[in-house]
């Protein structure tokens, strides 16, 4: 999970106590995921913004071979424990979807997308051979 330490606690909100609404959801997420009998199964990771500042709060599921799933419009008081609820959701399924009616009832207006996941880069590609014909292009047809 990708936190958006930038957000602010909403649109009108910006700072609360002193802190953003990402620093604040950061916060409570860890306290919680310290005691989260799956800990050791997901990562709480920060950057410094996921680019998406008018609809704070946001995050990220992101995993191998998964689908990545951006919500945002959280609120960072109350969103922590569904999150988690939503992490188990996700590390449960075995190619990373998630229909939104199984996400907590407060989530689900606030996933926002689902990107596909990377697709593999051929051995060849990744070795450095630029002219390697194993992957073709989305755009690109057969002759």
């Amino acid at each position: 999970m990708i936190v958006c330490q930038s957000c602010g606690v909403s649109v009108e909100e910006e700072k609360r106590d002193g802190e953003t609404g990402g620093a604040h959801l950061l916060k409570q997420l860890q306290a919680l995921h310290g005691q989260w009998p799956r800990r050791d199964e997901l990562a709480i990771a920060t950057t410094g913004c996921l680019c998406i500042c008018e609809q704070p709060c946001a995050i990220a599921y992101v995993g191998t071979g998964k689908p990545t799933y951006l919500f945002t419009h959280l609120d960072p008081i109350t969103c922590a424990a569904d999150l988690l609820t939503a992490a188990e959701l996700y590390l449960d399924s075995t190619d990373g979807m998630v229909p939104a009616f199984k996400l907590p009832p407060d989530l689900q207006p606030c996933r926002t997308a689902r990107i596909p996941p990377a697709p593999a880069v051929s051995a060849s590609l990744r070795a450095g051979d630029r002219h390697g014909s194993e992957l073709q292009s989305p755009l690109q047809t057969e002759a």
